[in-house]
Formats: C-alpha cells, sequence, structure tokens
C-alpha cells in the first residue's frame, strides 16, 4: 500500500448504502480501486481470492454482524485495514478494541471520510514485514495417533463438534482437534466454512448435493465421504440459501 494507492472493499446489505459509500470512496484521490460486498461470506470470499488495504464494514449485518467479521478478518494472514461505518455509536468502544483504524457515523460525510483516508494512508502497509512466526492460515494443527499433523484446510470436508474440543473429516480419516467448534467456526469461515447445525461446520467448496425436506430442512452430501450426509437445521437453513444463493 503506497499513499497514492488504496484498494478497498465496502461491505454492506443495503445496495443504497454500499452505494452512496462507494461513490464518496471514489471522489478520494488516494483510492484506486472499490469493490463491493452484500454480505460477509461475500466480503470473505473475495479476500480470499484479492488483496486488499482496507475494508470499510457495516456493523450490523444479518447471518454474521460485522464485529464478528473484523474478527475474522483480524486472524487473516494479510489482513487489511478495518473501518466502521454504521448509522449507531454504541459500538465505539468495541470497534476500537478490535483494532479498527476508525469508526464512521451514517451519513458519512466526504470531509469526515477524508480523514479516515488520512489515517489509512498512514498506517503501516501490508507489504511491510510481519514481524513474529508466520501465520500458517492455509493449514490447521490436528491430532492422529499420538502425533501432531498439519492439515490442508483445504482438505477438510466437515468439522463436528466434541466433548473435548471438536473433529474434523477429510477423505482420509477423521481428526482430532483441541479448538471448540465456535473457535474453529472463526478460523475456517474464511476458507469457505459455513455454521449449518449446531454441531457442524461444512466446506461448501465441497457439497455434491443438497436433499430438501418439507419443513425447511436439508442434508448435505459432501465429496469424498461416501454416504455421510450432514443435517442443515431450520435455524441456519436460511444461511445455506444465502450462501449458495438457493
Amino acid at each position: 500500500m503506497s499513499q497514492q494507492h488504496l484498494d478497498v472493499l465496502v461491505v454492506d446489505d443495503e445496495a443504497p448504502a454500499r452505494d452512496e459509500l462507494a461513490f464518496l470512496l471514489r471522489q478520494q484521490g488516494p483510492i484506486s480501486r472499490v469493490v463491493l460486498a452484500a454480505s460477509a461470506s461475500e466480503c470473505l470470499d473475495l479476500l480470499s481470492r484479492t488483496v486488499f488495504d482496507a475494508v470499510f464494514v457495516d456493523v450490523r449485518m444479518p447471518h454474521l454482524d460485522g464485529l464478528t467479521l473484523a474478527r475474522v478478518i483480524g486472524g487473516l494472514a494479510r489482513a487489511p485495514k478495518v473501518v466502521f461505518v454504521t448509522a449507531y455509536e454504541d459500538h465505539a468502544v468495541e470497534a476500537f478494541g478490535l483494532a479498527a483504524v476508525d469508526y464512521l457515523l451514517k451519513p458519512v460525510r466526504p470531509e469526515r471520510l477524508g480523514v479516515t483516508i488520512g489515517r489509512l494512508t498512514r498506517a503501516r502497509p501490508l507489504t511491510e514485514p510481519q514481524t513474529g512466526s508466520p501465520a500458517l492460515d492455509d493449514r490447521i494443527a490436528v491430532t492422529a495417533r499420538g502425533q501432531i499433523r498439519l492439515l490442508p484446510i483445504s482438505d477438510v470436508r466437515v468439522a463436528l463438534a466434541g466433548d473435548e474440543g471438536a473433529s474434523v473429516l477429510t477423505p482420509e480419516g477423521r481428526y482430532h482437534v483441541r479448538q471448540p467448534l465456535h473457535e474453529l467456526e472463526r478460523r475456517l469461515l474464511a476458507h469457505g466454512f459455513l455454521r449449518v447445525h449446531r454441531g457442524y461446520l461444512v466446506n461448501l467448496n465441497h457439497v455434491s448435493s443438497i436433499q430438501t425436506f418439507f419443513n425447511g430442512t436439508y442434508l448435505l452430501k459432501l465429496s469424498g465421504l461416501g454416504d455421510l450426509t450432514v443435517p442443515v437445521s431450520r435455524r441456519h437453513a436460511a444461511d445455506l440459501k444465502s450462501a449458495i444463493r438457493l
């Protein structure tokens, strides 16, 4: 990121708000590119494929709110800066606790947005060398037969809740993970995983078929797991439909 060129991503579930902020951003000199996302899942999909300097996130969104999304973004190996945009002031303290660069109130004023852009250009660029140990963003530590393995996250089809931590399933077998399912969810969300049941996270990249039922539930079949199916609860059915545009 140089002082002259910023690539930014705008995340808001309301189209008028997205478009208005995008218009204002394009009037700012240092902005070179503005990309729009209508949901947290769309945001994370874009971040998995493209590097952005900053993400402007609406705080109140359905399914996954902006604060939770920011926590997920912060765990990425090349995490962009986060700016919250909202009509409410009640989350400001929590937002800065997440190391947000700024907290903009709607309606956003051009001169106030200019202050935010100035803060972004003075922030440490993504291309600076990172201190400390490199993050193993694409692998997950699992235990198998008393040994620790670093498993490619892309190989995981399903993560299941357990009594002590969780388990993950791949075509090669089942492995234990020390983190509970809710912690895994925050990390795996950026890799195409979705909570479909209180006990299951599914890698949507490997869903091969979906069986529907009259009561609004589903059964998912995943490649490489034989006849195993994963239930989708009614509570999470809307999230699945939104994620795969069903």
